[in-house]
């Protein structure tokens, strides 16, 4: 060991429960989500704006984020916007 230098401090942390944490099953990169929804990603980052779709932010750096949507996020915007079929006029 160089003079001057500790080793690092071993914290007591208790090992996490897998009940306390629900990580979403898939990310997806917001050119996949363009891709399943038929539109410009663009479009994409501005349902994310309002609120429409949930993301998560994987920080990269200061000042930089990258962001991904869980894949059960997508499907619940999906299936908030299904449009019943139009009844028949006779």
């Amino acid at each position: 060991m160089t003079p001057g230098c500790r080793p690092p401090r071993v914290r007591n942390v208790p090992p996490l429960d897998s009940k306390e944490i629900t990580l979403p099953a898939r990310l997806l990169s917001i050119p996949s989500v363009a891709a399943v929804l038929d539109v410009d990603r663009r479009t994409v980052y501005r349902f994310i704006v309002v609120g429409y779709l949930p993301i998560v932010d994987l920080r990269t750096g200061p000042g930089r984020s990258r962001v991904r949507v869980p894949a059960a996020g997508l499907d619940e915007f999906i299936s908030s916007r299904a449009v019943a079929p139009a009844v028949a006029r006779r």
